[in-house]
């Protein structure tokens, strides 16, 4: 029961991959207009874009860098997944009046590709809440965005540093003879 103490002890101290890389995008829209924005994604006439987070860590701007503007966001979409994207991001902002709750009218989550200030572009997942009023119009959307690549590499070598775990655990919990544990922190454990 000690060592399995210990190796929880291990477990929890273990970080989750990739938190400390997100970045969030919160969107305010305006009501919405008649007119066709071309490149907009939005049909709405006023935006308030705030970023949050390790912006220069995750796509190397500074925050003096950031606009709060749309087109500063729609500026960074590589070339290919732009139309896409706008489509995407249009299509789940239209007013949903006989479902302003539902999932599918509050939820967007799309992959792109999104340019780095090295210019270099990296795989994005973008998962979105929108707030939407009584009547099914989108009010603001607030995106958190990390690199999904990254994501999986350290979710991949986290995953394989607790089976390691589990395996310790199931050596010390079937071994007849005593382990001797030493923790820096705790000092040590016969078993």
């Amino acid at each position: 029961m000690v060592v399995t103490s210990c190796v929880d002890n291990l477990i929890s101290n273990v970080p989750i991959p990739g938190r400390q890389e997100e970045v969030t995008r919160t969107v305010c829209l305006s009501a919405p207009d008649a007119t066709d924005r071309a490149p907009s994604a939005t049909p709405f006439q006023k935006q308030i874009v705030t970023w949050k987070g390790p912006i220069q860590a995750l796509f190397g701007y500074s925050f003096n860098d950031v606009q709060d503007t749309e087109d500063w966001w729609l500026d960074r979409i590589h070339p290919e997944d732009r139309d896409s994207v706008v489509a995407s991001l249009t299509r789940h902002l239209i007013a949903a009046p006989e479902r302003p709750f539902a999932a599918d009218s509050r939820i967007w989550g799309p992959d792109y590709r999104f340019k780095h200030a090295d210019g270099t572009y990296i795989l994005i997942s973008d998962r979105t809440i929108t707030t939407r009023d009584r009547y099914g119009n989108a009010i603001m959307f607030e995106s958190v965005m990390f690199d999904k690549e990254a994501r999986r590499n350290e979710r991949a070598y986290h995953m394989k540093n607790l089976k390691s775990q589990d395996r310790l655990a199931l050596v010390a919990n079937n071994t007849p003879s005593g382990i001797f544990m030493m923790d820096p922190q705790v000092g040590s454990d016969f078993t």
